[in-house]
């Protein structure tokens, strides 16, 4: 989500609520200018992979005290650093892919088009995110490897937070877009389709911050605010769909229709 330059009365509050913020993080000297940097570039997205999120508010935090080609070279390196974390980690689901003797013996990628041709190739991004990744790959070219021409760092280092932001939130954020998300259906509840657990990537990734869980689990906050699933009821052995889960957990929180 962007912070936005549009102005309205609630826009126009939240600015000011975040200002003396801002001044307190980034410093007074040039303040204008970096609030508006703030300001013009989507908020740190939250990843089912925590360093991205921690990452993702370096960039930021580069971006805004006016550190630009730290910002922008921060962007492209962290899209590199995703798409090997997920080679690397999935690779061994497709030793019968073409594209597997490329990449089995290799620590790290620094191919971008052989890594984006990959992550197509085994369906974990569309042809959306596909687009985006290629466009931070110009972007890293022409950061990285001198160009002979003006380069309006700002601009740059912009259009590549918004990339990475997009890129995180495309393959690691949660929204209803997610087709192996079951969204919402029990009342402000997330869970993981029971179709998407043999998925690589969906195993890899989302099932080790997915607990499993019965119709009957609860939440409950830690002294130290931390949420807390417990589920101590003992549930037979046989398996049910979906369907039947969320019927039963609305059923057992009273959150149905």
């Amino acid at each position: 989500m962007f912070r936005g330059k549009d102005s309205s009365p609630l826009l126009d509050k939240y600015k000011e609520e975040q200002r003396s913020y801002i001044a307190d993080k980034y410093g007074s000297k040039d303040f204008d200018d970096k609030f508006n940097r703030w300001m013009s570039i989507p908020n740190p997205v939250l990843s089912v992979v925590d360093e991205h999120t921690y990452l993702l508010q370096d960039i930021e935090n580069s971006y805004v005290s006016g550190s630009l080609y730290s910002a922008l070279t921060g962007a492209c390196c962290l899209g590199e650093r995703i798409f090997n974390q997920i080679i690397s980690r999935i690779r061994e689901s497709y030793r019968s892919s073409p594209q597997y003797k490329k990449v089995y013996k290799k620590d790290s990628i620094n191919d971008w088009d052989l890594a984006i041709g990959i992550l197509v190739d085994w369906k974990v991004i569309d042809i959306n995110t596909e687009k985006k990744y290629r466009r931070l790959a110009t972007l890293r070219n022409d950061s990285v490897h001198f160009q002979n021409k003006p380069q309006d760092l700002n601009s740059m280092a912009k259009e590549a937070i918004t990339l990475i932001n997009e890129i995180v939130t495309d393959l690691f954020g949660l929204d209803k877009d997610k087709k192996f998300i079951i969204w919402f259906e029990v009342p402000g509840e997330l869970y993981l389709k029971k179709e998407a657990e043999d998925d690589p990537f969906i195993r890899e990734f989302y099932i080790p911050c997915s607990p499993l869980v019965g119709f009957k689990h609860t939440i409950e906050n830690t002294p130290s605010l931390i949420m807390k699933v417990v589920d101590n009821e003992v549930y037979s052995d046989e398996e049910i769909p979906d369907s039947e889960f969320v019927r039963l957990r609305n059923e057992y929180t009273n959150k149905g229709s």
